[in-house]
């Protein structure tokens, strides 16, 4: 008898520029998956055009289903003008899709969010179905932010939690729910409307102060973070690679398990686009990113001292936490 599939609900969130690297993505995820797992795929975006939708589509088996959901144009009015950006680089409401799954879709108890710069390398039904008690969500600790100086003062000092539990938001298990039962969604518009805190990674800052104290800490082989390697990392092939930051190796060389990337863009019809991309990665935008970089660096060190942070609200009486 044929065993019934275990159904997973995965989202991602982007936009036309990331479409390339998220069909990367999907090949690995849907080469790595066992043979009773399916994966019920959405992905979020705000500008994603047709062809886009129809080149990723074409990439998903009669087992598993993808589905595009375009967020309403007047997100944006939700945000009363607030105007982070993502790493110091640019700003897309594709940043902050994440923090609305839970409302959007009332169907699923529960999913797992990645971002479109991962490489999944084994089948994600043990991640799935980790226990996560009471808590609201499962990630992995951000490795950049937990092993220098500067990043840790801004954990603390900015956004209240832990250095060693800020948690990276590039994967992470939900309990939708849980957040749905919390009102999570209706928390992070009221502090972000009443405070327009200045922050480095505002989705994740905001999912680290409000989810302290409600998430598990997972192990780092689902988030092996490439701008800082652990040194458990580099004993053995992790579950999800994830090219955070600013090294991509659709940019540079000599980027950790860069030939994970290769090895499934080798199966992309976007093969050629992202190689030629990478071929014609000119000295120009290279200090372009050295710029973005010192900028984050620069961020990091001075948020802290800014009039309004989690830490100060909270420390006012201000109810930050779920």
């Amino acid at each position: 008898m044929t065993q019934p599939q275990k159904m997973i609900p995965i989202f991602f969130g982007i936009d036309d520029k990331y479409a390339p690297y998220l069909s990367v993505t999907l090949q690995s995820l849907l080469s790595n998956r066992g043979a009773d797992t399916s994966y019920q795929i959405t992905v979020l975006y705000q500008t994603l055009s047709l062809e886009n939708q129809e080149k990723l589509r074409a990439l998903v088996p009669a087992s598993c289903t993808i589905e595009f959901v375009g967020l309403a144009a007047d997100l944006y009015d939700r945000f009363d003008g607030d105007k982070n950006t993502l790493r110091a680089d640019y700003f897309t409401l594709t940043i902050y899709y994440r923090l609305f799954i839970a409302d959007l879709f009332p169907q699923y108890q529960r999913a797992i969010y990645l971002d479109a710069d991962t490489i999944v390398t084994r089948d994600l039904t043990p991640l799935f179905e980790t226990d996560l008690g009471t808590n609201v969500i499962g990630a992995i600790p951000d490795a950049f932010i937990c092993n220098h100086p500067e990043p840790r003062r801004y954990a603390e000092q900015a956004i209240g939690v832990d250095p060693d539990h800020y948690v990276n938001s590039g994967v992470l298990l939900m309990d939708l729910a849980a957040l749905r039962a919390q009102h999570f969604s209706a928390k992070f518009l009221a502090l972000l409307n009443q405070y327009h805190f200045e922050l480095i990674a505002p989705d994740q800052d905001y999912l680290n102060a409000i989810c302290s104290g409600k998430t598990l800490y997972l192990a780092p082989k689902w988030n092996a973070q490439t701008e800082y390697i652990l040194a458990e990392i580099k004993l053995a092939l992790p579950a999800i690679i994830h090219f955070n930051l600013f090294g991509k190796p659709w940019c540079y060389d000599a980027i950790p398990f860069e030939e994970e990337f290769w090895k499934y863009a080798k199966m992309s019809p976007y093969y050629e686009e992202i190689a030629a991309f990478k071929a014609n990665y000119a000295a120009q935008k290279i200090k372009h990113d050295q710029a973005k970089k010192s900028l984050l660096v620069e961020r990091i060190s001075s948020i802290p001292a800014t009039p309004v942070t989690f830490t100060k609200v909270a420390a006012e009486g201000g109810a930050i936490q779920l």
